[in-house]
């Protein structure tokens, strides 16, 4: 229920948002596919994943846009203190992008990230424990776009996300390569 109304809430505020600047701005909305690589650090081990996702999203102006995401990671396994500990993640949610096009044809942009997720890491510890976990991650992160054409673009931005109620998660760095196609 809560993801419903996360996401219901969050697409409220893009409409609103889109409705009241459409007079001012070229409302330029877009959809993409996410590969990341991310570094977590944990207590006693640090995991690394591999992580597909996708992203929907609006610029409101050609700096300024908004997105949400859905991201799921594949396995990894760790060996800490002689245990078997296999661990994944989901995660959602909303991040802010400011964009400073550069060059006179401005296929080239600097971008800023900040946003919010909610995280949930599933951990099994072998033989016989299973604990997910649910918490908060902040998102800050920096990069740059590139378009090729008016519709397609790519993208890299490095991401620190700071964990909030993930017991034994301290932080994570990501390294996202996306590629985007606009309406």
């Amino acid at each position: 229920m809560k993801k419903i109304t996360f996401f219901l809430t969050s697409a409220t505020i893009m409409a609103i948002t889109s409705s009241v600047n459409a007079d001012k701005y070229e409302y330029k909305p877009y959809a993409g596919i996410d590969y990341t690589y991310n570094q977590t650090t944990a207590k006693s081990f640090s995991p690394r994943y591999s992580v597909g996702g996708l992203h929907i999203g609006s610029y409101y102006s050609p700096y300024f846009a908004t997105e949400l995401f859905a991201n799921q990671s594949a396995s990894d396994k760790n060996r800490p203190h002689n245990e078997k500990i296999k661990t994944s993640y989901y995660a959602y949610g909303l991040d802010l992008v400011a964009a400073l096009p550069m060059g006179c044809e401005k296929h080239f942009a600097l971008l800023a990230t900040t946003g919010i997720g909610e995280y949930v890491v599933k951990q099994k510890v072998y033989p016989q424990k299973h604990h997910n976990e649910h918490g908060y991650g902040y998102r800050f992160g920096g990069g740059f776009r590139y378009a090729f054409t008016n519709r397609w673009q790519t993208r890299f931005i490095t991401r620190y996300v700071n964990f909030d109620h993930l017991s034994g998660y301290d932080h994570d760095v990501e390294y996202n390569l996306s590629l985007e196609y606009s309406f």
